[in-house]
């Protein structure tokens, strides 16, 4: 895009909306093999050309995770030699961010780095000793973990207003990440084969969500993503929006083939500012509640329908996507069916 478009794109989405959050996206652990002149990771290629940084495996091949897009693994480690300024990879990619992106615009508001792997993709020689290690040796995973910590690190002094957001694949919970960057995006939590919700179920999910809540820094900016498959859902964003309303996180509903972000009729919800702390259990019928200052928020998470008396005051809410669970009539004994949440508004 070149920085005087990107510059143009963050001042026209600022002069829509002033309080937009804006992040910029880097990635950190692999960078396409060949690039020409005219293009911008062009010298990015050239200098992991020149220090040798690429990760190889014990024949000497570049390594790849995945052949689909044509990248290679880029050695993140201590082990991986210095360059003529004595920087290795981390150290030398967060000069570069700054220098091509960061440091020549002016309205961002986060770092936001994807693939923040607790282990590497693959079994190679990072060691530089000719053998290939385990990814599932402790020493490679924590080693692996200490260049995303040096990227980071280097990034807050060229960028200290800037906070960063990393798209991560554990609960942040090991001693390289935890309380070092201030938010994570969980990336389909629900809605795709490999999402946690549908191998491991709500309460693997939720646990997730809720590290990434206490293993990031304040302000906790941890993104809770629900993906829709074959088209949107109301039922499933009602189910992913009510479910991150239980904490302090965000939300986002993403649908397949849509270019225009979906929204669902509970996002205008006005249920005003959390009255609960989030809760830490279940009522005793096996619903999740969590008050609002103007409604509340419930969640079925279990394989049957149930119900609950939440007294008088509340109303659904009114809207056009699904009319007969937002049809605005108030109600004080609501029932969910298995696996869905439900927005409730004072009135």
């Amino acid at each position: 895009m070149g920085v005087s478009a990107m510059q143009a794109t963050i001042n026209g989405l600022r002069a829509v909306n002033p309080n937009v959050k804006l992040a910029q996206y880097v990635v950190l652990n692999e960078l396409y093999g060949t690039a020409t002149p005219n293009t911008d990771t062009y010298s990015q290629v050239t200098q992991v050309n020149a220090a040798n940084w690429w990760v190889r495996d014990a024949a000497g091949n570049r390594v790849q995770w995945t052949n689909q897009f044509g990248a290679y693994e880029v050695n993140l480690t201590n082990w991986a030699p210095t360059d003529s300024t004595g920087k290795r990879w981390p150290q030398w990619k967060a000069e570069y961010d700054t220098s091509a992106m960061f440091g020549k615009l002016s309205g961002l508001n986060y770092i936001y780095v994807d693939n923040v792997m607790y282990q590497p993709r693959y079994d190679a020689d990072l060691m530089r000793v000719g053998t290939n290690q385990s990814r599932n040796d402790p020493t490679i995973m924590a080693a692996f973990r200490t260049g995303y910590a040096n990227y980071w690190a280097k990034m807050r002094t060229l960028n200290p207003t800037l906070k960063i957001i990393g798209n991560a694949d554990s609960d942040m919970s090991y001693a390289e990440y935890k309380g070092q960057i201030e938010g994570t995006f969980n990336e389909c939590l629900m809605g795709k084969s490999w999402s946690i919700e549908t191998w491991g179920g709500w309460d693997q999910m939720m646990k997730r969500y809720r590290a990434h809540i206490a293993n990031t820094k304040a302000p906790h900016d941890v993104l809770f993503q629900a993906c829709g498959i074959s088209g949107a859902n109301p039922a499933q964003a009602r189910y992913g929006f009510a479910s991150a309303l239980l904490e302090n996180g965000y939300f986002v509903y993403t649908v397949n083939g849509l270019t225009v972000p979906y929204w669902a009729d509970e996002f205008s919800a006005p249920i005003g500012t959390p009255l609960d702390a989030p809760p830490t259990a279940p009522t005793s019928n096996g619903i999740w509640m969590r008050k609002y200052t103007n409604g509340l928020v419930l969640v079925n998470p279990t394989a049957s329908a149930l119900s609950i008396n939440i007294g008088t005051g509340y109303k659904h809410i009114s809207g056009t996507q699904d009319p007969v669970v937002n049809n605005g009539m108030a109600e004080s004994t609501v029932s969910l069916p298995p696996k869905s949440g439900l927005i409730m508004v004072k009135g």
